[in-house]
């Protein structure tokens, strides 16, 4: 590895450990618990098939909590390369400096506008549909944030690392299942049962699995920017402005869906394709006010599932956008005459009741 790699990770690490001290606590306990146990297994060296140490672990978790205590209120450090300091979150001016070294650095938010920051090696560039996809498939420095892929400006970031931390935390739970279920359709068509044993191979076969999956993830990046334009600067004030966390989470709901389900998104993607295998994963990790919004794709999967007939994904597919565009539009309506926080409660007690 280049001499540039000590110091840059380094100052990569301090910045995501700044960022899971400030935003720990927005983690439910479990949550926190499963993130927590997969950083301490990438910091480690420990393959996913392989047992984590109890021991080892629980000093780690104390150590850890000790730092974060101790960087709760620190800024962001500035990113030094060749005696030029870089905002951290400018990764077009810091991968330009990378470009010849192999490796990739990506900045960007998540939710409840979560700094995540990770530096990998880069496995392949290109651009698609006017965005600068980048896919790296080792990553040497991360936070706690577990997406798969983010996007920073014009530029998609796909993070092969956390597709598969994705997948092995979902074979786990397929493997601990005793009835059929949408976990074991996803899984069949990629020729996985849950009589799989964790081991290096299963772990090869979830790779390619989250490799066959990259597009799916690159075309929801896409819509959610097409969308988002669409949507326009106001969407992102509106979201700004928004301190209550439910409320966060049913407006980025909402987003997601009309990313999920746009033209240029991924459901739109699956189904030309007719990618069994990723509509299965789109629902396996269909959740939150996304699943509460769009419970018409279980039922079109229900039915798919007996006639195999794609037209039904697509109706359900078309009336999702329409709900959720229909949600967007009166979140916009009562940001412009000050009644949001009123139709945000109307709107989840609408969810909760149907």
């Amino acid at each position: 590895m280049n001499a540039i790699f000590p110091t840059l990770s380094s100052q990569i690490k301090t910045n995501c450990n700044i960022s899971d001290a400030k935003y720990w606590g927005e983690y439910s306990v479990c949550g926190l618990l499963l993130r927590l146990r997969e950083l301490f297994r990438t910091e480690s060296g420990i393959r996913p098939w392989e047992q984590i140490p109890h021991g080892e672990i629980g000093k780690w978790i104390s150590e850890r909590e000790a730092l974060w205590r101790e960087l709760n209120q620190r800024d962001f450090n500035s990113i030094t390369l060749n005696e030029n300091a870089y905002d951290p979150f400018d990764a077009v001016s810091i991968n330009a400096v990378l470009k010849n070294e192999g490796l990739l650095y990506g900045a960007g938010y998540g939710l409840y506008m979560k700094p995540s920051f990770f530096l990998g090696r880069i496995l392949s560039r290109e651009v698609i549909d006017g965005y600068d996809v980048c896919i790296t498939e080792h990553e040497y420095v991360q936070d706690l944030s577990d997406y798969p892929a983010l996007m920073q400006d014009s530029t998609i970031f796909v993070r092969m690392d956390a597709a598969r931390r994705l997948l092995w935390g979902k074979f786990d739970e397929l493997r601990s299942k005793k009835t059929p279920c949408t976990l074991s359709f996803a899984f069949a068509r990629y020729g996985i049962t849950r009589e799989e044993k964790p081991s290096e191979e299963a772990d090869f076969k979830l790779s390619s699995i989250a490799y066959s999956e990259v597009e799916a993830y690159i075309r929801h990046e896409i819509g959610e920017a097409y969308e988002g334009k669409k949507l326009g600067e106001e969407w992102k004030l509106l979201l700004a402005e928004t301190s209550d966390r439910k409320s966060e989470r049913l407006i980025r709901g909402v987003k997601d869906l009309l990313s999920d389900t746009s033209e240029k998104g991924m459901l739109r993607h699956i189904i030309q394709n007719q990618r069994a295998g990723s509509l299965g994963f789109y629902i396996v990790f269909l959740g939150g006010y996304r699943k509460l919004l769009f419970p018409e794709i279980s039922t079109a999967f229900r039915q798919f599932l007996e006639t195999g007939e794609w037209a039904l994904i697509e109706d359900a597919r078309r009336a999702g956008y329409a709900k959720a565009g229909d949600y967007a539009e009166q979140m916009l309506s009562a940001h412009r005459n000050g009644s949001f926080e009123i139709c945000v409660s109307d709107c989840m007690q609408k969810l909760m009741r149907q």
